[in-house]
């Protein structure tokens, strides 16, 4: 099947279409069902020969269409299939009404970024997740512009592997004299790594420095989700083996949806993530390995839907 990039990208997401917010919360509504699925499928695992994975990534996405409301594609298929078999899985989601979420982590700058958003719609994806380390000025842009495209924009707050405590753990002193987080960063900042989150770490130097008194102490993920916000993202990143981090986050907002990577082949548990406050689960090598994935789709979902039941009980 062969689709036009530029009348593609029209029609998925045209100027007059609704958000991409909005798009992926009436997905998730028609299909009962705020799960992601990552298709992380290796290319080493069908013999290097692309067009079996390709074909394997339809049958998958057909197969779970009913059970989930987006999927999301990282570079495990971006450096394995071409642009046109990446267009025509988009476009298969799409007329299953599915989102489609690029995950690449873009970090660069804001040309960069714009071309690689407009690149990517025309790839068919609804959405890309970001790394707001970029900074609050380069993220409001990026947004605003996605935003008049009605593009998506997720910022990666906490990583789920087990070491991203060495980076989104790390503490940052922000100069007292600093009225933002955006005004501290331009003066600079000093960071301390803290893998535990715990400020009692820090009380020695508090006693020897006088200037450290002076100083706010937040940690890296906090500063990741000021910049989330204050650019109106349309959603956050945070691991669901850090529940106690989802938990912490979805207090201070319940605004912005909370996606959440790392169930179970990760060691997070599904109860305890969406009792933290996750709004969608982003769920991959569970369900492409499982021996039946349309089972193992209801069982995730039916321990959801115990604390969701206004949203995806249809009550």
């Amino acid at each position: 099947m062969m689709i036009d990039n530029d009348s593609f990208s029209t029609t998925s997401c045209s100027s007059a279409s609704p958000s991409y917010q909005s798009r992926i919360l009436n997905s998730s509504y028609e299909k009962k069902s705020p799960i992601v699925l990552a298709l992380d499928l290796y290319l080493e695992k069908f013999n290097n020969n692309n067009k079996n994975l390709f074909k394997k990534c339809k049958e998958i996405v057909l197969s779970t269409a009913s059970q989930i409301c987006a999927i999301k594609i990282n570079f495990h298929l971006f450096l394995s299939l071409s642009n046109i078999q990446i267009l025509e899985l988009n476009y298969l989601a799409h007329k299953l009404n599915l989102q489609c979420i690029a995950d690449i982590k873009l970090n660069d700058i804001g040309n960069t970024n714009i071309v690689t958003v407009n690149r990517l719609q025309k790839l068919g994806f609804d959405a890309v997740i970001v790394n707001p380390f970029i900074g609050i000025t380069e993220m409001k842009s990026l947004v605003t512009y996605a935003h008049s495209i009605n593009f998506g924009i997720i910022s990666l707050v906490y990583m789920s592997h087990p070491s991203s405590f060495e980076g989104y753990g790390l503490n940052i002193v922000i100069p007292s004299s600093s009225s933002s987080f955006s005004s501290s960063t331009s003066t600079g900042t000093t960071i301390t790594a803290n893998p535990n989150n715990n400020n009692n770490n820090n009380n020695n130097k508090e006693n020897s420095d006088p200037n450290f008194k002076r100083n706010n102490i937040i940690p890296m993920y906090k500063l990741l989700y000021n910049y989330a916000c204050s650019s109106s993202s349309d959603g956050i990143v945070i691991g669901a083996t850090k529940s106690n981090i989802i938990k912490e986050i979805s207090k201070l907002n319940d605004e912005i949806s909370i996606y959440s990577p790392g169930f179970i082949t990760q060691g997070a548990s599904i109860d305890d993530t969406v009792k933290a406050g996750t709004d969608y689960f982003i769920v991959g090598r569970y369900i492409i390995n499982s021996a039946s994935p349309g089972e193992t789709l209801n069982s995730i979902i039916d321990t959801i839907r115990k604390y969701k039941k206004f949203q995806y009980n249809g009550k």
